[in-house]
């Protein structure tokens, strides 16, 4: 399996990183303190959920890639499982987007 556990770690890192830089929590120089800034970023509701839905979704296809892994089925799964596979794959695209478009960073930002 290519997308490791750590990599799960990194990408919601991020996002809350892109979260907190959006919001005016931190600068792109500032380390990133992730207790702190998630409870900041709590009190921001529509971030919060956006956030949330974002950690949720990325967690959820992993899991079910994992569970595929482990079961020896990568690249054979039955059509149930395409179907599901591709519901959380749009489900973590959906998330990512409106993660996006609710976090406006400059390129130079990050």
């Amino acid at each position: 399996m290519y997308f490791t556990e750590e990599d799960l770690r990194n990408i919601i890192a991020w996002a809350i990183y892109r979260t907190s830089i959006s919001l005016g929590i931190i600068s792109k120089d500032d380390p990133l303190p992730l207790n702190d800034v998630v409870e900041i970023i709590a009190k921001s509701k529509g971030h919060r959920e956006a956030l949330a839905e974002f950690a949720d979704a990325y967690s959820e296809w992993y899991l079910f890639h994992l569970e595929i892994y482990r079961a020896g089925k990568s690249g054979n799964l039955s059509l149930e499982e395409q179907n599901k596979l591709l519901g959380l794959i749009q489900r973590r695209d959906n998330a990512k987007d409106n993660l996006l478009q609710m976090t406006p960073v400059n390129p130079g930002e990050l």
